[in-house]
């Protein structure tokens, strides 16, 4: 059964920093913000895990390498060590600067169903300017899972603005799928990275991520000039795909699939 479908439209900016300026930020946005109120008691975040999905010869990996002005990402998200209740497929389009991410909730009973040739349905496609679902890009681009990407997000949200975000993420790790739907993954085949340099330190540079649905409001630009944040284009994706390319030695793209 498929829960309706939620869209968001935000700007995201993005942010490499250490975990001393890390700690600057969080005290200095204690007053603007507070915890995700989808954090577990006594903690201050949660792990996230996401499935990337990619054509054969990794489109998606390449548009968002060459920062094509238009480009999908579909992957599927699941939260926790593992997946025991509910994964939610979803697909974000990006147009210039703005962002569009569309998702559903799926009981994880179900996931396998999704990719089951029989249930797809193989009707022509509506013409229309953009896909609008995981399941049709994924169908329609012949998508198949590439890299699972783990990481711990420290979220916070505010009350000034109707959507507004700002999260922490850190100890980023993953590994190829090579097409396998399956979410069980054995621990010691996580790959830890943080750019393209690579590195498997424990204690990674922070991802620093400001969302917003409107255009920048007061408090994220004074919160950029007082902490000298430059803005860095930073795909968990991509540089995972580096990483693993760079990990099997010869770089082939055949590896990964």
């Amino acid at each position: 059964m498929l829960t309706e479908l939620s869209q968001i439209r935000r700007y995201e900016l993005k942010y490499t920093i250490t975990e001393e300026k890390a700690n600057q930020i969080r005290e200095y946005i204690q007053n603007i913000c507070t915890l995700d109120n989808y954090v577990p008691p006594g903690e201050i975040g949660y792990i996230v895990n996401n499935l990337y999905f990619d054509t054969p010869d990794l489109r998606f990996y390449h548009d968002t390498k060459f920062r094509k002005l238009t480009r999908y990402k579909p992957r599927a998200r699941y939260y926790g060590n593992k997946a025991f209740d509910f994964i939610f497929p979803e697909i974000k389009y990006r147009n210039a600067s703005i962002i569009w991410k569309r998702r559903y909730c799926l009981p994880i009973e179900e996931w396998p169903d999704l990719f089951n040739p029989q249930k797809i349905d193989r009707r022509e496609p509506i013409i229309k300017t953009q896909l609008d679902t995981f399941d049709e890009v994924i169908y329609w681009y012949h998508a198949q899972p590439v890299l699972h990407v783990r990481y711990f997000r420290e979220p916070y949200v505010t009350e000034l603005e109707e959507y507004g975000r700002v999260t922490f993420d850190r100890q980023l790790c993953c590994r190829p799928t090579r097409g396998d739907f399956s979410l069980d993954y054995n621990e010691q085949d996580l790959l830890y990275y943080d750019d393209p340099v690579t590195s498997t330190n424990y204690d990674s540079l922070v991802i620093l991520e400001i969302k917003v649905e409107t255009l920048i409001p007061q408090w994220t630009i004074e919160l950029i000039r007082k902490f000298n944040l430059v803005q860095r284009a930073f795909s968990k994706y991509c540089y995972g795909i580096d990483y693993v390319l760079g990990y099997l030695n010869n770089g082939r793209i055949s590896k990964l699939l």
